[in-house]
């Protein structure tokens, strides 16, 4: 018998007596797992319910609490220590662990519809993009996203034509700026690149965008290094 399948064992031996009715016995078996196991989670469980069903419910949520420490992620550990609050009345409590578990279920479910969702290829984008551009030929956020595609697909060239364009339609639009900078140094033309940069550092000031700014400034700090 390896070592997890004898835990494994003790835990089932638990639940049968709980299941026959024989809560004492079954709360001696869980405890005795969780003394030589303290990282069992699943004892934990089952040891604050035993508890729960014989009344002894301040041991139940001691538990349960002890369960938490043992994983703050665990959404049923929230769950049943909501449910061990509202058996002793404690209607505040139990609602502050059941927004808890709510919690963790969004988290959970965000998590699955991120992993979910279909990469789409670059050169998709870039034809998506071209279209919109094509229905609003001044549309600076359509020239943005097309330039961003080709970032992402290393055509450099074509990335730093379509940021000027999109410059052209808004001057003042200073992620564009950040975006041409990217292109001209991608293609090793640094000087023009530190122009557009410091340019775009003004109209970000000007414009209070911090973020954008502080990676221009990055970039310029980088390109001053670079003696290449």
């Amino acid at each position: 018998m390896t070592f997890s399948s004898f835990f494994s064992d003790l835990y089932q031996e638990a639940m049968d007596l709980f299941k026959a009715g024989r809560l004492e016995e079954a709360v001696q078996k869980a405890e005795a797992l969780l003394a030589s196991d303290p990282s069992f989670e699943d004892g934990y469980e089952a040891l604050s319910i035993f508890y729960s069903k014989l009344d002894r419910v301040d041991k139940a949520v001691e538990t349960a609490k002890k369960w938490i420490r043992l994983n703050p992620q665990s959404k049923m550990a929230h769950v049943n220590l909501s449910r061990f609050y509202l058996q002793k009345g404690l209607i505040a409590e139990a609602e502050q662990e059941q927004a808890e578990a709510r919690k963790l279920s969004w988290i959970e479910e965000l998590t699955q519809k991120k992993m979910q969702i279909p990469k789409i290829d670059p050169l998709e984008k870039i034809e998506r993009f071209k279209k919109v551009i094509a229905l609003d030929p001044k549309d600076v956020l359509g020239y943005y996203s097309l330039g961003d595609a080709y970032l992402e697909n290393k055509n450099y060239g074509d990335a730093a034509e379509v940021f000027k364009k999109g410059l052209e339609a808004d001057p003042h639009h200073s992620s564009s700026y950040y975006g041409l900078g990217q292109a001209l140094q991608a293609l090793g033309r640094k000087e023009e690149a530190k122009q557009v940069f410091e340019k775009g550092v003004g109209v970000a000031d000007e414009k209070g965008d911090v973020m954008t700014m502080k990676k221009m400034q990055a970039r310029l700090v980088q390109l001053s290094s670079d003696k290449s």
